[in-house]
């Protein structure tokens, strides 16, 4: 039995990825607390509509898109895991902010530009980091085990960041969350990174981005602009479904349990198999779980669909993930372009399809009176979205 477990899990993983593995299942787990909460925080502690939460991610992601190149260019000159530190830092202070908007409105603009600076610092140099050193013929299972230890503190995290909020409100949560941003980094910068300092293009970055060569890439990253509808308006649909936030917790920790095991299967599949296949398998099973979302009216239904969600989603990002660091490592080892170009790539296209989404739902919120026929048409746009990550 021990072994068969073991055909699922990566045998070669580099110290490097061992270090980032620790440090990035603190980040989620610190992730699985607030990010579910975080625009059920906006819309009812707070009180502000859809249409000014979308606001809100349109500023994060508009000025992300014109600094992120500068966070590869930090990241190529003086480190992947000070990236990775400066990264956490600023959601540290970025979660200060979100819970001081109550007192200080004005932080509600201010809030989403410390947002993009910690997207700067942080993405770039993780997905390179990752890309780097992640093992040529395991991508899928180290990936895999990545998701696998994302999922276990997501089984964790809702139901506690639920029963922090109820017991102690929102301030214990992010309190609690800084504390486990700030210790993620132990692991990485307790060795010293051999790092060799190098060049990066501020422009090149947007050649890149609008080449011929990379439109179908642009496209299929596109689909990225789905995640923004998962993670703002979906937890704002559950809550207002499931009132209570212990219980609405206790509902995305049984979805997410339901799927972790099937997680390490699917990285063991895709590095025997055919990524691309599973890829395609995976956007119309995913594609299907947002469609499913339109008929949604009680616990029961937000269940079932958000565990056919994750686990199209796992299906969807382990061969995804694994093909873009295999372009990335394949670039740069044919002198064409170093492993940040590719990952700079994969992040400003995933932003371009944010911004889409944002834009687009930003429109249906404000002109469609009927909110629960906003949330509908969101889903319907999301679901449309996870379709193009067939282009890949």
């Amino acid at each position: 039995m021990l072994h068969f477990l073991k055909s699922f899990l990566p045998s070669n993983m580099r110290r490097q990825v061992k270090e980032l593995f620790i440090a990035t299942t603190l980040v989620n787990l610190a992730l699985a607390m607030v990010t579910l909460f975080e625009p059920i925080y906006l819309y009812q502690k707070l009180g502000y509509r859809l249409h000014e939460i979308m606001l809100f991610y349109f500023i994060v992601y508009a000025l992300y898109f014109f600094i992120m190149p500068l966070g590869g260019k930090f990241a190529r000159s003086k480190g992947y895991e000070w990236g990775i530190f400066i990264g956490t830092f600023f959601y540290v202070v970025f979660y200060i902010s979100l819970f001081l908007i109550a007192k200080y409105p004005v932080l509600f603009y201010i809030a989403p530009i410390i947002y993009a600076v910690q997207k700067m610092f942080y993405w770039p140099a993780y997905h390179a980091d990752f890309a780097r050193f992640t093992g040529d013929k395991e991508e899928g299972k180290e990936i895999s085990a990545m998701s696998v230890a994302s999922s276990l503190v997501y089984i964790i995290g809702p139901t506690l960041a639920g029963f922090i909020i109820y017991e102690w409100g929102y301030g214990t949560l992010f309190i609690v969350a800084s504390i486990i941003f700030m210790a993620s980094n132990i692991s990485t910068l307790a060795t010293r990174e051999k790092f060799k300092p190098a060049s990066f293009s501020y422009l090149d970055a947007y050649r890149d981005l609008f080449s011929k060569e990379n439109r179908q890439a642009l496209l299929a990253y596109v689909g990225f602009g789905e995640e923004l509808v998962a993670v703002v308006i979906w937890p704002v649909f559950i809550s207002i479904v499931i009132t209570n936030v212990f219980d609405l917790g206790m509902v995305i920790t049984l979805a997410t349990f339901v799927t972790t095991m099937v997680i390490l299967y699917i990285g063991k599949l895709t590095d025997a198999t055919n990524k691309r296949k599973i890829l395609s398998l995976g956007s119309v099973f995913y594609s299907l779980a947002w469609f499913f979302r339109i008929f949604i009216i009680n616990t029961m239904g937000i269940f079932f669909v958000d565990t056919m969600s994750r686990l199209g989603k796992n299906i969807v990002s382990i061969p995804l993930i694994a093909l873009t660091y295999q372009k990335a490592k394949d670039v740069e080892a044919h002198k064409r372009q170093s492993v940040m170009n590719r990952v700079v790539f994969f992040e400003m296209s995933l932003v371009v399809g944010k911004i889409l989404a944002i834009v687009l739902v930003y429109i249906l919120t404000s002109m469609i009176a009927d909110e629960a026929l906003a949330f509908k048409i969101s889903f319907v746009l999301a679901g449309s979205m996870s379709l193009l990550y067939m282009l890949l």
